[in-house]
């Protein structure tokens, strides 16, 4: 029979990243669908299926031309990873892609999916949701679709029969991701990718599942359980990025990259020797680095690490069960300094119970942390996190139609205020301007950009400003 697989990253009209762990709009930054690619993978290298990417996102595609190129090539089954702020509009272009493809299996994942599978078949018109981890439920899933193997044997997928929505068992964590078939970094289009200060052509490569520590607000990609490729499998994939698309600079997208010190190093070591020549950057925790791993990161060509800060203030940290301490971040970003390693950091605001003292307390840590890039995002609580769980009184949460919001609107009001001051307190400093002449100098057209953003944005009430592609840093 024929086997032809769909993935597609669905349009909108934002340009969004959509991962497992978060989705969010991205106007200065781009991330390739690597989940989706991932699945590929399993279609392709095990099912000997013929496999299509359409990223209607980074190729500017709209529904009109999204619905004709799926219509070209005809595909038998069709996966998409669904989003977050962005759900309600997945589901209808869904269920759009579904009406003109009748033909076609609609196969659904993402944390929302798994989270609310009943409600995302239902609001999607989708014919299955793979729970959690996709890539062994999919193959599962394509093994019976394509005609060997029953259906009610697949486990981890939840679809509808005679009115009645099955759930056959929770999707499992995959224990070797090694075992998994490389992705199809080849479906990918050619320079499509980017994050600001960093070269381009631009990869990204995930090289963990999972991250063992407990943030209250965190979706996890996948759990806890942290799982990992090897040391071989890392270096063959930056070898197939390099091959296919002449990438200059990396990004680790691990939940937590230096989880493993040991791992790290070893990697590291290895890049040194294949003279790679790559920029990177990954994203950390300021209690699990020393300046021993980043001798190495930095003569491995790391250039820049992204910490999950959140707060200047201990009591804050505590209620988000952040479990570090300001003085060993201040030693870590100090360390970076000294190892000629650029350090950004998150930090957010918006929790009901946060203080104008926790506040002002983050904006005195931000002072003095010498950072060289940092955002100031609103905290949104998640489904499927225990911080939700807490908070779920105080929100106004529908998952379709989408809304996630605080029932006290004065948080919203408190937060961009909050978000300017932040700014014009950390950014527009003579002192951050002295210490940071070397970036401006090495991206000066690009710095001249965010400069008049921020300007707009702090000093003439502009709407928004996106510093360095940080994560959430834009308002919706």
């Amino acid at each position: 029979m024929k086997k032809k697989v769909l993935l597609l990253n669905l349009p909108n009209k934002e340009q969004i990243t959509r991962r497992y762990m978060c989705s969010y709009v991205s106007p200065e930054s781009l991330m390739p669908p690597l989940e989706l690619i991932s699945l590929g993978a399993v279609a392709r290298e095990w099912h000997g299926a013929e496999v299509l990417l359409i990223d209607a996102i980074a190729e500017k595609l709209d529904t009109e031309s999204t619905m004709k190129r799926i219509h070209q090539f005809a595909p038998n089954v069709i996966v998409s990873i669904t989003g977050f702020e962005c759900f309600e509009e997945d589901m209808d272009m869904c269920r759009l892609v579904k009406e003109n493809n009748e033909q076609s299996k609609l196969v659904l994942f993402g944390h929302y999916a798994t989270t609310f599978p009943k409600e995302t078949i239902t609001h999607s018109s989708a014919d299955f949701v793979l729970m959690g981890e996709g890539d062994l439920i999919f193959h599962d899933l394509l093994t019976s679709l394509f005609g060997n193997k029953l259906l009610t044997d697949v486990k981890g997928v939840v679809y509808e029969h005679e009115g009645l929505f099955i759930t056959q068992g929770a999707g499992e964590r995959i224990p070797n991701p090694n075992e998994l078939p490389i992705p199809c970094y080849d479906l990918l289009p050619k320079e499509a990718y980017y994050e600001p200060l960093m070269a381009r052509p631009y990869g990204m490569i995930q090289t963990s599942r999972g991250c063992p520590y407990q943030c209250n607000f965190c979706v996890k990609s996948y759990g806890s359980k942290l799982t990992t490729l090897s040391v071989d499998r890392m270096i063959n994939e930056i070898k197939i990025w390099k091959q296919l698309h002449g990438i200059r600079s990396l990004r680790f997208i691990d939940d937590t990259f230096t989880v493993d010190k040991k791992r790290v190093i070893e990697l590291c070591k290895r890049m040194i020797e294949e003279q790679f020549d790559l920029d990177w950057a990954c994203l950390s925790r300021t209690d699990n680095i020393d300046r021993e791993l980043l001798q190495w990161m930095k003569r491995a060509g790391c250039s820049r690490i992204y910490f999950g800060m959140e707060s200047g203030s201990k009591r804050m940290l505590e209620m988000y069960h952040k479990k570090f301490t300001l003085e060993e971040s201040l030693e870590a970003f100090a360390l970076c300094r000294e190892e000629s390693i650029e350090s950004a950091a998150f930090f957010m605001s918006g929790h009901p119970e946060e203080s104008e003292d926790d506040f002002q307390k983050t904006l005195e840590f931000v002072r003095k942390s010498e950072l060289n890039f940092a955002s100031f995002n609103p905290l949104t609580p998640y489904p499927g996190t225990s911080l939700f769980s807490e908070l779920r009184d105080r929100l106004d949460f529908s998952i379709y139609p989408y809304q996630n919001t605080w029932k006290d609107k004065t948080v919203y009001q408190q937060f961009t205020k909050r978000k300017k001051t932040f700014y014009r307190k950390f950014y527009l400093r003579p002192s951050y301007v002295l210490k940071n002449q070397h970036i401006f100098r090495a991206h000066f057209k690009e710095f001249l950009e965010i400069g008049v953003s921020l300007v707009n944005y702090v000093l003439l009430n502009g709407k928004s400003f996106v510093i360095s592609g940080l994560k959430g840093a834009e308002d919706k």
